[in-house]
Order: structure tokens, then sequence, then C-alpha cells
């Protein structure tokens, strides 16, 4: 199963626990694409940056990438690209 970024950025209000239960008991993957388009929001408060850092430390890759996306995140923010 792979989680669509709305679903993600759902995970972070606190009415949907219910969503955090079932991907804490389902595990399933998310994207590179998830990966940078809900770190690259530019509105992103301080809050929801570290929560969604933790949320994606925490989860699976369809493959090893989490080097290369921070990396690219990081330029991304850097350089407002």
């Amino acid at each position: 199963m792979l989680l669509d970024s709305n679903i993600i950025i759902y995970t972070a209000q606190l009415e949907n626990e219910f969503l955090r239960e079932f991907i804490a008991e389902n595990s399933p993957y998310v994207s590179a694409l998830s990966y940078l388009e809900v770190l690259g929001y530019h509105r992103l408060t301080h809050q929801d940056k570290v929560y969604f850092e933790e949320f994606f430390t925490s989860s699976n890759f369809k493959t090893n990438q989490k080097d290369v996306l921070r990396r690219c995140h990081y330029c991304r923010n850097s350089f407002r690209l």
C-alpha cells in the first residue's frame, strides 16, 4: 500500500487519530514525491515540519532514497527552487 501526500498531511491533524493508528498497524509505503510535496510546502510551520520529518524518518520507502531526498529538500529550500 502506498500513502498519498494528502493522507500524510491529514495525519498531522488531531482529529485524525484513526489514520495514525491505521498507518502504525499496516506500515504502508511512502513515495519520494510525497516526501518532496509535503516537506517542500512553502507555508509549512515549524511544528508541522518537525512532525513530518519524524513521520518520514519512520516511514517505509519503496527504495532507499532518503539521503537523496533530504539533499533535494535542502537545496530546494536553500535556493528557493
